[in-house]
C-alpha cells in the first residue's frame, strides 16, 4: 500500500480579512444561566457567528429564553455527555470557549489557529478541535482546562467527530479531500481515508459502524464503513452539503444543503434519501432533541432556526435568533451543581505551555509545505460571495480511495503554555455580513 507523506499546512488565511484580536470573554451570571424550573428541560443552544452571542431556545416553549455573549465569533458547538459543559470554537481568537450550563460560568482555552469543528470524547474528559488555519487537531483536557497537545492531520481541517467508544477521531480536510483517522490513545494518525476535494462536516453513526462525510466538490454525502475505511455509498443531498447529524437511534441522518436551503433525510438502513425539507436561508448545523421528535436547523442567511417535526418531516416553527447562526446543539438542562467545587468552572482564561513545534513524520522529520497564498481566494456561488478556501488540484490525491496508513503516523505534539493567536481572516463558516451563501 502506498504511503502518503508530506501534508501541507495552512499557517494563516492571508487573503481573507485583517488581523483581529479577541476581547475577553465575559461570564454569565448563574441566575440567568439556570432559571428556576429548567432542570431536566430540553434547551437548544445556537451560536450567532456575526453577533458574537449564543441564543438559548426552550424546546417546550418554542422561543428564545435568553441570549448571552461568548467570544468574538462563536462557530461550532458541542456538549459534554452529561450536558454540564458546552464547547464553542472561536475562529477569530483561536480559542475554545467552555460554558458551565448549570452556573453560567465561561472560560476560554487557547487552541490552534482558526478553529472550526469541535467534538467531545464519550467520557467527557477530552475535547477535540479542528484547527482550520493550523493544519492540526488540538486536544484539550477539559478537567484541567488546558491544551495538552496537537496532532498533524492535514492542510485545512474543518470538522471532527469521535467514535462512540472514544478510540478514534475522524478529521475532515477541505483542501486535501481526505479524512484523518486519529488514534486518540496514541495521539497519532492511524490512517487516511481519501475522497475528493472540499470535505466539510462529518458524523459517526451512533453504533460506530458508519461515518458520514459531506463533500462540497461533488455535492454528495459519503457513507464510509469505519471497519474498512472504504466508501460504500455516495448520496446526492443537494448542492453544497455542509453538516450531518443522526437521530438518537441512528435510523435517520439529516444533511443540510447550504445552496438549496434544504435538509435531506436519509434512511440509514437503505441508505437512501427519503425526504427533502425546505428550511431557512443557507442552513448550517443541525441538532436532534434527545427524544428524536424535533430537528433544529441553524439558517445562516435568514438569521433563524427552523424547527422540524421528524415524524412528518415538516417545518412546524421558525424562530428568530442572532446574526448569522452557525452552530446548534440540544441538551437536557442539568440540575445546579449545588456549590460543589468539583463541578465549578473558573472564569479565568485557561492557558498551556508551548514547546517547539514538531512537524512531519518521526522517521523522516519531513516538514509540511505551506499552502500557497493563491489557494486562498473568494469563491462565488451565483451572485453570492463567500470568503473560503479554494481547492487546488495539485493538493488533492487522485486515484484510489480508502484508508492509507502512514509509516509512522503524525506525532502528538505536547503543549504547555500556548499563546493566544488571532487568526487572520474571515471564517469560511459564514459569508459577508448581511448575506452570502456557500
Amino acid at each position: 500500500m502506498r504511503v502518503r507523506r508530506g501534508r501541507g499546512r495552512l499557517w494563516a488565511c492571508r487573503a481573507l480579512a485583517a488581523l483581529l484580536v479577541a476581547a475577553p470573554v465575559a461570564p454569565v451570571s448563574a441566575a440567568s444561566a439556570d432559571p428556576a424550573g429548567l432542570s431536566g428541560r430540553e434547551l437548544i443552544y445556537v451560536t450567532n457567528y456575526a453577533a458574537g452571542t449564543i441564543s438559548v431556545i426552550d424546546d417546550a416553549a418554542g422561543k428564545v429564553m435568553r441570549t448571552f455573549r461568548v467570544g468574538d465569533s462563536p462557530g461550532r458547538i458541542a456538549a459534554g455527555p452529561d450536558g454540564r459543559r458546552l464547547y464553542v470554537t472561536d475562529f477569530v481568537s483561536g480559542k475554545l470557549s467552555v460554558i458551565d450550563t448549570a452556573t453560567g460560568a465561561v472560560a476560554a482555552i487557547p487552541v490552534g489557529k482558526a478553529p472550526i469543528g469541535v467534538a467531545v470524547s464519550p467520557d467527557g474528559r477530552r475535547a477535540y478541535v479542528a484547527d482550520f488555519g493550523g493544519g492540526s487537531l488540538s486536544v484539550v483536557d477539559v478537567t484541567t482546562g488546558t491544551l495538552i497537545g496537537t496532532v498533524d492531520t492535514g492542510i485545512t481541517p474543518v470538522d471532527v467527530t469521535v467514535s462512540p467508544d472514544g478510540r478514534r477521531a475522524y478529521v475532515t480536510d477541505f483542501l486535501s479531500g481526505s479524512v484523518a483517522v486519529v488514534d486518540t490513545t496514541a495521539g497519532t494518525v492511524a490512517g487516511t481515508i481519501t475522497l475528493s476535494g472540499g470535505l466539510w462536516g462529518a458524523q459517526v453513526s451512533p453504533d460506530g459502524r458508519r461515518l458520514y462525510v459531506a463533500e462540497l466538490q461533488r455535492s454528495v454525502v459519503n457513507v464510509i464503513d469505519t471497519a474498512t475505511g472504504e466508501p460504500t455509498a455516495g448520496l446526492d443531498t443537494g448542492k453544497s452539503p455542509r453538516f450531518v447529524t443522526f437521530s438518537p437511534d441512528g435510523a435517520r441522518a439529516y444533511v443540510s444543503s447550504a445552496y438549496l436551503d434544504t435538509v435531506s433525510v436519509i434512511d440509514t438502513a437503505a441508505p437512501q434519501v427519503v425526504a427533502v425539507i425546505g428550511v431557512g436561508g443557507s442552513p448550517r448545523d443541525l441538532a436532534v432533541t434527545s427524544d428524536g421528535s424535533r430537528l433544529y436547523v441553524a439558517n445562516l442567511v435568514s438569521d433563524t432556526v427552523s424547527v422540524v417535526d421528524t415524524a412528518a418531516n415538516t417545518v412546524v416553527d421558525t424562530i428568530a435568533v442572532g446574526d448569522q447562526p452557525v452552530g446548534v446543539v440540544a441538551i437536557r438542562h442539568p440540575a445546579p451543581s449545588d456549590g460543589d467545587p468539583s463541578q465549578s468552572l473558573t472564569t479565568a482564561t485557561a492557558t498551556a505551555t508551548a514547546t517547539a513545534p514538531i512537524r512531519g513524520t518521526a522517521a523522516t522529520g519531513q516538514r509540511h509545505p505551506p499552502a500557497a497564498a493563491e489557494q486562498v481566494r473568494s469563491i462565488r456561488h451565483s451572485t453570492h460571495s463567500l470568503a473560503a478556501i479554494g481547492v487546488s488540484s495539485s493538493r488533492r490525491t487522485p486515484g484510489s480511495r480508502g484508508v492509507r496508513r502512514p509509516a509512522s503516523g503524525s506525532r502528538f505534539r505536547p503543549h504547555g503554555r500556548c499563546r493566544s493567536a488571532a487568526a487572520a481572516g474571515r471564517s469560511p463558516l459564514a459569508g459577508r455580513p448581511g448575506g452570502g451563501r456557500a
